[in-house]
């Protein structure tokens, strides 16, 4: 009997590791990848939408090329300009990078450590094959012809990244809330003259039942693009004054050197009512905003303690997702002519949501796999992987032809109105960091205009002499590292028959280089006429 059993028992366990052989080999996920090459993604959009984009744009692109596995890779953004510098120099970064060519005190990356595409970014994508933008250059398939990328580049004329998406800032209110503050159906406020009066019945409705509501959620990111926003239409025309060279914009380096030659101040009637506004709405918020998180703010709008959040096309997904309640998304109402404050400064209508391009992704110029991790940049931003992603993340699409659906429609940029650049929160990391340093003299319910203003004022010029010494040193460092190839395509062109593509690129290089050096010339001169901390001469009054 015991023999039977033992016999029964062998025969079972055989049939069974049988089994489990058959499902691993023919039914199961392989245990070793059978692709040859891995390339990694890293970005630090980790709200709700992007990461499930990027996810499908993955799935696609691995059907398509059998060859290569794709992984994701998320960072929160607190910590990431250092894991970015920490990894690029250790060698352990990923492929394919998000970057920001505005991220304080990393001006020196892009030339040191990403790949530039320039060459590749004139020929067409061969993912767009069967589309109308089959023959377009990739440069151009991008709904802003990566213009920001170029105007922004380290090394002028270059482009060093592709972009994912389109931003604009927008106001999101909580319907249901509107309605019992304003005992009637909901209307959003047209003007800002609306909006204004919508702050006070908020204020009067709180202190009439003891609940805690304010008009605007509050927290130290979503002040800073209120910030923005609001000094964007006192500042156009200053900015255009500024302007001698025809830009129609002003760059950090520009406005530093503007400022060390006494062309502009903290104390010009134009900038005093952009501050004014500012701190007219932020004292819309709850006390103590600028110590607090974005995660805060939505907290806050989530739970019905503000009406409003003033926030960016990234945020709609999970405000779509994680609200109880019905969201309507509207544009802020901006200032007009009749506005008391600003009135006199604007210049019309201003521009409402970037027309640039954002969630710029690099290339790791220290990449193993570096033609793979390009074709997937191809992908990622043709025609179809931005449908893709567009569906999947609910962030509006950098490319050109992609079908926007109707409900994203309010998400859109808005092109028609005056813009020039900056909004002068900051002309470089250090006075950056003095502006947010000071902002509790301006916001505060015991600070003002004039306190803010003279505190900027008091450790400005060293501040924004700092700031151009590193604008001139990142010249410097840019120029060097074009140095080698300009040097060996003038080789070339003398060893080798005549190559178009290669005579382009030289041009480009001394076109760039050129441009380079005259900004650093420039920027050395003013430098050189002024010592470090001494008081900038007196701001050239605000035109009449």
């Amino acid at each position: 009997m015991k023999r039977r059993n033992f016999h029964l028992m062998a025969v079972l366990c055989a049939a069974g590791y049988a089994a489990a052989v058959w499902w691993v080999f023919t039914r199961s996920t392989p245990l070793v990848t059978a692709r040859p090459v891995t390339i990694r993604v890293a970005h630090w959009q980790i709200e709700k939408g992007p990461p499930d984009g990027f996810a499908a744009v993955i799935r696609r692109y691995e059907e398509l090329n059998p060859r290569v596995k794709v992984e994701q890779v998320t960072v929160p953004s607190p910590v990431y300009r250092q894991w970015v510098r920490t990894n690029l120099t250790g060698g352990t970064a990923t492929d394919i990078m998000e970057f920001g060519y505005w991220l304080g005190g990393m001006s020196d990356v892009p030339v040191r450590y990403f790949e530039p595409l320039t060459r590749v970014m004139n020929e067409p994508n061969p993912y767009n094959r069967g589309t109308p933008l089959e023959v377009v250059p990739w440069r151009l398939t991008f709904t802003d012809g990566l213009y920001f990328m170029l105007s922004q580049s380290p090394e002028i004329g270059q482009i060093y990244g592709a972009t994912l998406a389109q931003g604009s800032m927008r106001l999101y209110c909580n319907r249901e809330l509107l309605e019992r503050i304003t005992g009637k159906p909901a209307a959003a406020p047209r003007t800002f003259a609306d909006f204004r009066r919508l702050c006070r019945e908020v204020a009067d409705y709180s202190q009439r039942t003891g609940r805690v509501v304010h008009p605007l959620a509050g927290s130290y990111g979503n002040a800073l693009w209120l910030i923005d926003f609001l000094m964007f239409g006192s500042v156009t025309g200053m900015n255009l004054s500024l302007d001698r060279e025809g830009y129609l914009a002003r760059t950090p380096g520009q406005a530093q050197a503007d400022y060390l030659q006494g062309r502009w101040s903290y104390r010009r009637p134009e900038l005093k009512a952009g501050l004014t506004l500012v701190r007219e709405m932020t004292q819309q918020m709850r006390p103590g905003f600028t110590q607090l998180g974005r995660d805060a703010a939505l907290q806050e709008f989530m739970v019905g303690e503000a009406l409003f959040i003033f926030t960016g096309s990234w945020d709609a997904t999970s405000l779509k997702r994680l609200a109880t309640f019905p969201v309507t998304v509207m544009r802020f109402p901006q200032p007009a002519k009749d506005d008391p404050v600003v009135g006199p400064y604007l210049q019309g209508p201003f521009q409402d949501g970037a027309v640039g391009t954002s969630m710029e992704m690099y290339l790791n110029k220290g990449s193993r796999h570096k033609e793979e991790a390009l074709d997937f940049m191809r992908f990622m931003t043709s025609v179809e992987g931005g449908q893709l992603f567009m569906e999947h993340s609910g962030w509006l699409s950098s490319v050109r032809g992609v079908r926007v659906p109707p409900e994203m429609e309010i998400f859109r940029p808005r092109s028609d109105g005056c813009t020039a650049g900056l909004q002068y929160t900051g002309v470089g990391s250090s006075s950056t960091m003095a502006f947010w340093q000071n902002l509790n003299l301006l916001v505060s319910a015991q600070g003002s205009v004039d306190q803010f203003v003279e505190a900027m004022e008091a450790g400005l010029p060293k501040l924004v002499t700092e700031d151009l010494r590193q604008e001139v040193r990142t010249g410097v460092e840019t120029s060097r590292a074009t140095d080698p190839e300009f040097m060996a395509l003038g080789a070339l062109g003398r060893l080798q028959p005549p190559d178009p593509d290669r005579a382009q690129r030289q041009q480009i290089l001394v076109s760039n280089q050129t441009l380079s050096e005259i900004n650093g010339y420039e920027a050395a001169w003013v430098l050189a006429r002024r010592g470090v901390g001494q008081p900038a001469p007196s701001p050239v009054a605000a035109p009449k």
